[in-house]
């Protein structure tokens, strides 16, 4: 064939994907592989075509056959690599994305950016750091990379000042307000009025909304509040939860196509008073939209464990133990609304499987336990936890998350623990379990639960305290690492709160070494968390909402950026 004609077919085929006519791109693509089987190029491209076609067993035959033609050809590992992170073998495609980098460092923003997240999701937060680092250094206009990176900032043990400065630098870049300026907002300053609550998240859904969006909706004073929901949610991914909370809200909106000037244009159109962004940084979130302030009152809330650093937005709603006075203030863009602890409520499933006996009565062994992230297991949380089983010999330690079904994974993970001294047999690991009352029923399998620093549980922790288990944590200095500490004082527990490492492993070595005060605790756990302040929903809406009215009282009193304040308007 005469190099023209193939490169006219080139041109064709390139056509016909740009279209998305796939199978004729890939017709095209097998007719010049007939003709010159030796081009690693049309192979690559072959193999891209044949995922988007979801053939991946093809497709990685066509990769493969690119780099054995020239295995310093960059494209193809970026493809294996992308193969290998959708069939969740992280270790893997880490180490085809870093031989593509490798191969030519020039890559572009998304690779470095899906390198991040694989490290992150790895555990590797500091790599990833570095990744996403280079990432927004080659896009400095992408607002999601930039939010990527800040969620990984708070895995790091990096200090208040630092991040307080990270997240006032994505305000001076995202949170600028649109030119011309907003008009000013026309909702009628009557402080007593009936309230347009919006809502901004895309949790709408059994994930987080199962657990603590519900009370926002089955627990609302609906003559003082009128709820409305802005869904971030791709209608792909909406669930029963869904449905309920579509049912449950006075309006409904799906916004995820709008452009930051439609969105806010819809919220301004719609009234809203009071406007709460549920992400932070975290997701897919729409921060930048927030610069256009269309709700005279804009509030962050449960997302995400930071502020936005955002000028636009005034409040963010935390308690007085995740948020003492004084420090955390001094690293806050917003003003801190501090609610009667805890800051959220959690709404327990219901079809939880029962709590068993203690688990240590039938192994002969305490089982300490973790269902974090990898990305919370830094190397600070390695050495807490080495130290707790070196200080209690026959334990084991369990760790579940997804990333761990990956055999790659696993192995580094206990490698880790094996350069901090403990024997990698100590450790059992657990990957994806698909459905939800499997998952709940491994922590039956769990003793003591180990809380992660200085990123603590959340959504973890409350499971954990729902099957049985009782948790240490360790408080630190900024809300990501007090979380445990505003959960556990909420259901009576704060014993268990550590302030020192050293404190850390000893309360968690007294726990291993009293099965008796283990299994009462064990017993009475789930009755305990029922009874607390952490699953009383009706007095968290009276908090949460008189602090709304706060809020809205300021704005029409004129005071837009208030000092902290708690949920009753006393200096917080």
């Amino acid at each position: 064939m005469a190099p023209p004609v193939q490169e006219a077919l080139k041109r064709h085929a390139l056509e016909a994907f740009v279209a998305g006519r796939l199978e004729e791109a890939a017709a095209l693509y097998r007719r010049m592989l007939a003709q010159d089987g030796t081009a690693a190029d049309l192979w690559n491209n072959f193999g891209i075509i044949l995922a988007d076609l979801k053939r991946p067993e093809e497709s990685a035959t066509a990769l493969k056959v690119a780099l054995a033609l020239q295995p310093d050809y960059d494209k193809p590992w970026v493809g294996r690599g992308s193969d290998a992170y959708g069939k969740n073998r992280l270790d893997e495609a880490v180490r085809c994305w870093s031989r593509a980098i490798t191969i030519n460092p020039r890559q572009d923003a998304g690779l470095w950016f899906n390198l991040g997240v694989a490290r992150q999701m790895r555990g590797e937060a500091a790599a990833a750091d570095a990744c996403f680092d280079r990432a927004e250094r080659l896009s400095p206009a992408n607002a999601t990379i930039a939010s990527q990176r800040l969620l990984c900032l708070n895995y790091l043990d990096l200090s208040g000042e630092r991040l307080l400065a990270e997240h006032r630098r994505f305000d001076e870049r995202f949170g600028r307000p649109p030119v011309p300026e907003p008009a000013p907002h026309t909702n009628r300053p009557d402080p007593d009025k009936r309230l347009r609550i919006g809502y901004l998240s895309v949790e709408f859904r059994e994930h987080l909304g199962a657990y603590f969006l519900t009370p926002l909706f089955e627990a609302a004073d609906r003559r003082g509040f009128e709820i409305v929901c802005y869904s971030i949610l791709p209608e792909s991914n909406a669930d029963a939860f869904t449905a309920r909370f579509r049912a449950q809200a006075d309006g409904w909106r799906a916004v995820g196509d709008l452009d930051d000037a439609a969105l806010a244009a819809l919220i301004r159109a719609d009234g809203i008073d009071i406007l709460v962004d549920l992400a932070g940084h975290s997701g897919l979130n729409r921060l930048p939209m927030l610069a256009h302030r269309p709700a005279p009152v804009q509030v962050t809330w449960l997302g995400y464990p930071n502020g936005t650093g955002m000028e636009a937005v005034g409040y963010r709603i935390v308690d007085r133990v995740s948020d003492p006075q004084g420090l955390a203030d001094a690293h806050a863009a917003e003003a801190l609304v501090r609610l009667p602890a805890p800051f959220l409520c959690f709404h327990p499933p219901a079809d939880a499987p029962p709590v068993v006996p203690l688990p240590a009565g039938a192994t002969g062994a305490v089982t300490f336990g973790s269902f974090n992230k990898l990305s919370k297991i830094t190397d600070q949380t390695v050495q807490l936890w080495a130290e707790v089983l070196r200080r209690v010999p026959d334990s084991r330690l369990l760790l579940k998350d997804r990333p761990l079904s990956d055999p790659g994974t696993a192995a580094t993970l206990r490698a880790r623990f094996a350069a901090a001294g403990i024997d990698p047999d100590r450790l059992e690991l657990v990957g994806f379990i698909k459905d939800a009352a499997g998952h709940l029923a491994a922590y039956n399998r769990i003793d003591i639960a180990l809380d992660p620093h200085p990123y603590n549980g959340t959504i973890t922790t409350c499971d954990t305290l729902w099957m049985g288990a009782p948790l240490v944590t360790l408080a630190g200095s900024r809300h990501a690492a007090r979380v445990g500490a505003s959960l556990m004082a909420a259901i009576g527990l704060p014993e268990l709160v550590a302030a020192t490492p050293e404190r850390y492993a000893a309360i968690a070595a007294e726990l291993a070494g009293d099965l008796t005060r283990l299994m009462r605790l064990r017993l009475g756990m789930r009755a305990r968390v029922k009874a607390s302040a952490l699953c009383d929903e009706a007095r968290f809406m009276h908090n949460l909402e008189t602090a709304y009215r706060l809020m809205w009282r300021r704005w029409c009193d004129g005071v837009n950026r208030p000092p902290g304040r708690d949920a009753a308007g006393h200096p917080a």
